[in-house]
């Protein structure tokens, strides 16, 4: 597999989540055990207190999620901040390809302040309706740079708030030439191969189609570790992501906050804004 190495020194190879050919169950299963790993790593709270200072800046009590897949980072956010005394904000999630297991499983929450919009949303053209901060967890690097700005000036036309986190990106592998990277992604390949395996059991609801997929069609398991992988690659720095904001219409009628927080696999890039 030949990868794109970009001037951002970015690999962008394909992840296998983003085809639309991949059959739901599968696409569904690889994002469940995402969302259930960052949960049980705490993945986002690092970041809590830069959404609850740009909630309590805006006065915004709604939060409309973009790619939300499984939900795990919005909702394990949702309860972050519930637990430090926060306001409380309704959270509507989203996603272009809707994940009917996180939309069972936020139904069975029971839970007033969370809905899963069950229609697809285009992330780039968010219905009117849906108004909010917009937020987005793992997602950024599914994007190539013009996409993510292209992400960040559809708020800023909209003068909406948004908040975006995402997997940080890995100075070691930053700095490898090129032609080790593939030998680089050997090891992660058959932890994460392994990781999947020990985790599909944790995930509610049980699923029959997750299960046959998992250990019987290992497709899941192959879907998560290679996704997973180019995830690292593709992962953007804090002085990238500023760069691509800079160059935004109407970027300096906002307020900005980027950065990265977190240290080891839980260190998280994110991008704050609001209008002036």
């Amino acid at each position: 597999m030949v990868g794109i190495l970009s001037a951002m020194k970015r690999w962008h190879l394909f992840e296998l989540e983003d085809q639309p050919w991949v059959p739901r169950a599968i696409r569904d299963g690889g994002t469940d055990v995402l969302d259930a790993m960052f949960t049980r790593l705490g993945m986002y709270r690092p970041v809590a207190d830069r959404l609850r200072a740009l909630l309590e800046a805006t006065g915004e009590r709604q939060l409309v999620d973009l790619g939300s897949g499984g939900g795990g980072g919005a909702l394990a956010m949702q309860g972050y901040l519930r637990g430090d005394g926060a306001p409380g904000a309704q959270l509507v999630l989203t996603d272009r390809f809707p994940n009917a297991s996180a939309a069972a499983r936020v139904a069975g929450r029971g839970d007033a302040e969370v809905r899963y919009h069950r229609a697809p949303v285009d992330a780039f053209a968010v219905p009117a309706e849906l108004r909010g901060v917009r937020t987005m967890y793992s997602a950024l690097h599914h994007f190539q740079p013009d996409d993510v700005r292209r992400l960040i000036a559809s708020a800023v036309a909209d003068r909406t708030p948004l908040a975006f986190f995402d997997v940080a990106a890995s100075p070691g592998l930053r700095r490898l030439p090129g032609v080790l990277v593939p030998v680089a992604m050997i090891p992660n390949l058959v932890i994460l191969f392994v990781l999947t395996l020990a985790l599909v059991p944790l995930v509610r609801p049980v699923r029959a189609s997750r299960l046959l997929f998992t250990y019987v069609l290992p497709f899941i398991p192959l879907l998560y570790a290679w996704d997973g992988t180019v995830s690292a690659l593709r992962a953007y720095r804090p002085d990238e992501l500023a760069a691509l904001v800079r160059d935004i219409p109407g970027a300096d009628a906002y307020v900005w906050d980027i950065g990265s927080a977190g240290t080891g696999v839980r260190s998280v890039v994110f991008v704050t804004g609001r209008p002036r």
